[in-house]
């Protein structure tokens, strides 16, 4: 029986995958959100068969070679859950997508596509990180055809670090002042986009996301069949994760109420 958002420990009987997303880790280490991450990665990812990422893991990744000076500790817990048998799987996010060999050979996690559909513990799941569904909002997607355009990339890429970084804070400070002033309906998942994505795939029963920053479990019926959108949540540092195990699934939240 899948059960709705709850507030309670990981312990449990059976084997269980965790499935996390927009955790936005800051340039700056000291920040809440990174020691609140690094605490889970260390007492609660090794508990579980499986830690999948949902995107935005991130602030900002503005190439391998700055990326991985910036975020190092992160990269080398990651290395070591990986070398102690823990598979982490990571789908772009809308901030992150310029992961490249270096860093996938560094952390050991290993990339999914997008969407990604699969099995776990019984249940037939589909995975991503969920801007796609957000087709009201025709901006973003033309922006992120463009920043997603593999010429753009690769000249981004190219450009000196210091110009790199200059680009990627500035984008972020122009995404906050857009978020700010958009429609809260027109920045979430549109239902026709959902309905449409359940419906090229049939059997899927669960789809899980973030990217909307809104967790929750919404139940619909589509072609007469009970369906379920598993949203994930940010990291401010609290966060809503996902539980999947044969006795269901189930959002938590991270960092766990005593």
């Amino acid at each position: 029986m899948d059960k709705q958002a709850a507030t309670h420990t990981l312990s449990s009987t059976a084997p269980y995958t965790l499935f996390i997303a927009d955790v936005h880790l800051q340039p700056d280490f000291s920040d809440p959100i990174n020691q609140a991450f690094m605490r889970f990665l260390k007492e609660e990812a090794p508990l579980a068969q499986a830690l999948y990422i949902l995107g935005d893991l991130f602030e900002m990744w503005v190439g391998d070679d700055v990326g991985l000076e910036l975020y190092a500790p992160v990269i080398e817990q990651f290395a070591q859950l990986s070398q102690a048998g823990l598979p982490i799987y990571l789908q772009y996010g809308n901030r992150d997508f310029l992961m490249r060999h270096e860093f996938w050979k560094a952390s050991g996690i290993q990339k999914l596509k997008e969407p990604y559909a699969i099995t776990l513990h019984g249940h037939s799941l589909l995975l991503m990180h969920g801007d796609t569904l957000c087709t009201d909002d025709k901006e973003y997607q033309k922006m992120r055809r463009i920043l997603r355009n593999p010429v753009v990339t690769w000249s981004f890429l190219h450009l000196p670090q210091h110009k790199r970084l200059q680009i990627g804070q500035n984008m972020r400070e122009k995404s906050k002042k857009y978020s700010s002033n958009k429609a809260e309906n027109i920045m979430d998942v549109s239902n026709k986009a959902v309905t449409a994505l359940f419906k090229r795939y049939p059997d899927v029963t669960h789809l899980i996301h973030g990217h909307t920053h809104r967790p929750a479990h919404h139940a619909l019926t589509i072609e007469e069949q009970t369906k379920h959108r598993w949203v994930l949540g940010d990291w401010r540092p609290q966060s809503k994760i996902l539980k999947v195990s044969t006795e269901g699934l189930t959002l938590l939240s991270y960092p766990f109420d005593v």
